[in-house]
């Protein structure tokens, strides 16, 4: 089966979500939705920060941690982590598509064209919340890459189990030692794991699925 590589899932799940944002508004002015099947990165406003280019970034640098994607960390600021994200173009997208709503704001970090990380900050704050990893680059402490499959995700953790995250309607496989999510944006025809009741979690069955993103929180 075919499954899309991390960035095209990136691209598209928020210009679909936006689509239907506008056409539930228009009905019921309050509701918000989404589109669990790919991700399309729009701007949430028409300004991005432009870094420059000619520096190379260097992925190395950006090991996922515990609390952490290299230097940058929970709990900083933006504008503190920016600090850090000198050569990456920013731009602020929607918070819901990564699954974080309720007053987030979402600021999307480039190299290029390929997607690097992402940084949700909680309500009303400049206080990042968590850090989301996409550039097939970056690893794990223990060398994960943000594009694994589930195959490679039970080499690491032979009794990981998966769950079906019932707002977004996708799945993820979660570290409790280091407070990471595995994100597998899926769909009802091609779910890594059987549901029978869909708050309990499920032993893999699709062990070709590939990883979306990595949530540190």
């Amino acid at each position: 089966m075919f499954y899309k590589s991390n960035q095209e899932i990136i691209k598209k799940i928020i210009a679909n979500h936006l689509v239907k944002l506008v056409f539930i508004m228009f009905l019921l002015l309050f509701f918000s939705c989404k589109d669990n099947t790919q991700i399309t990165v729009e701007p949430t406003n028409k300004s991005s920060k432009k870094y420059d280019k000619k520096v190379p970034i260097n992925f190395d640098k950006y090991k996922i941690g515990k609390g952490n994607l290299g230097p940058i960390k929970i709990g900083m600021s933006i504008s503190e982590a920016e600090k850090e994200l000198v050569n990456l173009t920013k731009m602020e997208c929607d918070a819901f598509a990564f699954g974080y709503d309720g007053g987030s704001k979402s600021y999307l970090y480039y190299w290029e064209d390929q997607h690097v990380l992402a940084l949700i900050t909680k309500a009303d704050s400049e206080e990042i919340l968590v850090i989301i990893a996409v550039a097939k680059n970056i690893k794990t402490t223990n060398g994960l890459t943000p594009n694994a499959t589930v195959k490679e995700i039970q080499a690491k953790y032979p009794n990981i189990e998966v769950n079906l995250d019932l707002m977004m309607d996708w799945e993820y496989m979660h570290d409790e030692k280091n407070n990471w999510d595995f994100i597998f944006t899926t769909e009802e025809n091609n779910r890594i794991g059987k549901y029978d009741i869909a708050e309990v979690p499920s032993k893999p069955i699709n062990t070709e699925a590939i990883m979306s993103w990595i949530t540190i929180k």
